[in-house]
């Protein structure tokens, strides 16, 4: 008697970002022949934008990989439209182009959508450079004597305003123009989420450009560059100001979401009220939005998916450690921070704490990306050589990496002096 042939588990990703590909990835070496993986992103590429910030200073550039070509390499169909709308009681999504799609798993990873957070600011996003190139000849020509850069309320990931503001320092130097300059920001210290040593280490990096850091305080933006700070109605006058923009996730049709539009979530990414459906990345209700957690999002969901599906997995569910390369105008800084505990100290250095070096650290994606652009190569562990956290994907095995203390240091520094 045959046996009777099990269908593999249809899986649609819906996303062409950090979420999308690091879950497509994760699903092909958990699932092999267990899953039928369907892509649906309306764009052509994955763009990776981590390194905008560096783009104006020419320090860095942004990263652009087919869809189409990811698809082919992990065994994906791949669909070049939009996620309208979902309806979880018969497992089928509506599609933009006027489509349905049949699912048994589906994961949301279609991330979250900027808007400007004052109306009296330049708003810095990280898909137009031009405005920083901007800024940046009108600080030369004298345009430009002093600037204010603004971290909104909430749901903005503040790393590139010191980013942009230690840069920037590095840039008014070069050009010997003098640049009063300000950050303001609710944060208790500069980039507090990483812990005490990444913000002492940061805090003196800002002193050292000579930039004021205004911390615990909530801006209000008048026309002409008029900021009151509060609490303590203390005022700033500033030529310009720059703010990040605030977040918003993207509600869909039959699945839950917040009022800012976020998706509730529980620690495995399943999402709360909708049996099959999973959110993964910025558009789920985790606060913090970061290329490296949601790749740990879209980790924690495909493993739980693949041992549901009888995979030899073990589930084990998402448990934050905040990662980020801080471009500083000289060496970089890693920070690393396991928020939710029990993963060691927190950490700052200006050796590597993770390979490859990247800005987005994705357990898959990062590894995919550097083989993919030939930037990784394959440094000799010497004798006192430590283990780094990131393992690097051999075929289908994955052994960890090992890299030297000496051999650690990013390829990509900005280079910039010290003020005394």
């Amino acid at each position: 008697m045959t046996a009777a042939r099990i269908a593999p588990l249809r899986i649609v990703i819906a996303g062409g970002g950090v979420a999308a590909l690091e879950t497509l990835m994760a699903l092909h070496d958990l699932g092999e022949a267990q899953f039928r993986l369907t892509l649906v992103a309306p764009r052509e590429d994955f763009v990776l934008r981590a390194m905008s910030v560096a783009v104006p200073f020419s320090a860095g550039h942004v990263t652009h990989v087919s869809l189409d070509e990811a698809c082919a390499e992990f065994g994906a169909e791949r669909r070049r439209t939009g996620v309208e709308a979902v309806d979880a009681a018969a497992r089928r999504v509506h599609c933009s182009d006027g489509t349905e799609l049949d699912y048994d798993v589906l994961v949301l990873a279609t991330g979250a959508v900027g808007r400007p957070a004052y109306a009296n600011a330049l708003t810095f996003t990280d898909d137009d450079p031009v405005l920083i190139g901007g800024l940046l000849r009108d600080i030369e020509q004298g345009y430009c004597p002093s600037l204010a850069l603004v971290v909104p309320p909430s749901g903005s990931w503040s790393l590139p305003v010191y980013e942009l503001a230690l840069l920037i320092a590095r840039h008014a130097y070069e050009a010997g123009m003098e640049l009063p300059m300000h950050v303001v920001t609710p944060e208790p210290a500069p980039l507090a989420i990483f812990g005490p040593p990444a913000s002492a280490a940061v805090t003196e990096l800002l002193e050292q450009a000579g930039i004021t850091v205004h911390t615990d305080s909530y801006a209000s933006i008048e026309p002409g560059g008029r900021i009151t700070l509060m609490p303590g109605e203390r005022r700033l006058h500033v030529a310009r100001v720059v703010a990040l923009p605030t977040v918003d996730g993207r509600a869909m049709p039959g699945v839950p979401a917040d009022d800012h539009g976020f998706v509730p979530t529980d620690e495995h990414g399943r999402v709360i009220g909708c049996a099959g459906v999973y959110a993964v990345g910025d558009g789920a209700n985790f606060p913090v939005k970061q290329g490296g957690l949601a790749a740990q999002q879209a980790d924690a969901a495909a493993r739980h998916i693949a041992a549901g599906a009888g995979a030899p997995v073990e589930p084990v569910p998402f448990r934050p450690v905040m990662r980020g390369l801080l471009l500083t105008g000289s060496e970089p800084r890693f920070m690393r921070n396991p928020v939710a505990g029990g993963g060691g100290p927190a950490q700052v250095s200006d050796e590597t704490l993770w390979w490859p070096p990247a800005k987005v650290v994705g357990h898959y994606l990062a590894p995919w990306l550097a083989r993919h652009a030939a930037l990784a190569g394959s440094p000799r562990p010497g004798r006192h050589s430590i283990e780094v956290e990131a393992e690097l994907p051999t075929e289908r095995h994955l052994r960890p990496l090992t890299i030297a203390p000496d051999e650690g240091r990013a390829a990509h520094a900005v280079g910039a002096p010290k003020r005394a």
